[in-house]
């Protein structure tokens, strides 16, 4: 008689394979979020080299900053969803294949985890929403970015032409922040309305606070791979009565924003 635990003599092999491809693709997509700050971290600083050099630069280089550090912020936010979901793949098999390995010295593979490891396989799915990501990317990294870049547009419009009095300060911003027919007022309203979103970023995505995929729990793995109504990264979708007899056991799944 057959042992249930019984496998493949190739099942090692290609869960070896296997794992060093997922790990190069989480790795691969890593690199790519890095490559993204490199970006945001080089043009803020030469926008701000060039913003400070000369009295005649207009503060709106200032201003396009903001916009191309958000623009990378959202680009970043997409790769770090398509990392996040290789990690967690490579999670999975380390707690449930190869975690056993090193305790017991045995092969012990749980069929729930290869129920759920094949669904998502199949049909992969973002583990993580768009505003997490964003979050995430946000209080990591680019608050400093922003940061320096409302540092900079304050500091252009409080020296060029010519340096403002302590007294004169908030008047003088005022009139120098106009471009054009926009008044002064109006743009720095805007700048407010867009710190004002990267604040509420920050605050509305609290659960992100703590590490990501490389080292979570089994239980929130499990709660994540489980999870059949988060939005799909190609553009399959799960057959949810097929799947829950799947995910049962494993945990109410996390909602997705």
């Amino acid at each position: 008689m057959q042992n249930k635990y019984q496998s493949s003599a190739l099942a090692p092999n290609i869960m070896v394979h296997f794992y060093r491809g997922v790990m190069d693709l989480a790795t691969t997509w890593r690199s790519r979020i890095d490559s993204t700050t490199n970006w945001a971290v080089i043009s803020s600083g030469s926008i701000a080299s060039f913003l400070l050099s000369d009295p005649e630069h207009s503060h709106i280089m200032a201003l396009l900053g903001m916009f191309l550090g958000f623009a990378f912020l959202c680009i970043e936010a997409r790769r770090f969803r398509y990392y996040d979901l290789w990690s967690n793949w490579v999670r999975v098999m380390e707690i449930e294949y190869y975690e056993p390995i090193l305790r017991s010295n045995i092969i012990r593979p749980d069929e729930q985890w290869h129920r759920l490891l094949d669904y998502d396989l199949n049909d992969p799915h973002f583990k993580i929403s768009w505003t997490e990501a964003m979050g995430r990317r946000l209080r990591h990294n680019y608050w400093a970015i922003f940061g320096f870049l409302l540092l900079t547009w304050c500091t252009k419009l409080l020296l060029h032409p010519h340096a403002a009095t302590w007294g004169t300060a908030i008047p003088t911003m005022r009139q120098r922040a106009a471009l054009g027919p926009i008044s002064g007022n109006a743009i720095i309203f805007l700048v407010f309305i867009f710190y004002s979103y990267l604040i509420l970023l920050i605050m509305i995505t609290p659960r992100l606070l703590g590490a990501g995929s490389e080292t979570l729990s089994r239980s929130t793995i499990l709660r994540q791979l489980s999870n059949p109504l988060a939005s799909t990264a190609g553009f399959l979708h799960y057959d949810n009565d097929k799947f829950d007899h799947v995910a049962s056991g494993t945990g109410h799944a996390p909602e997705e924003d």
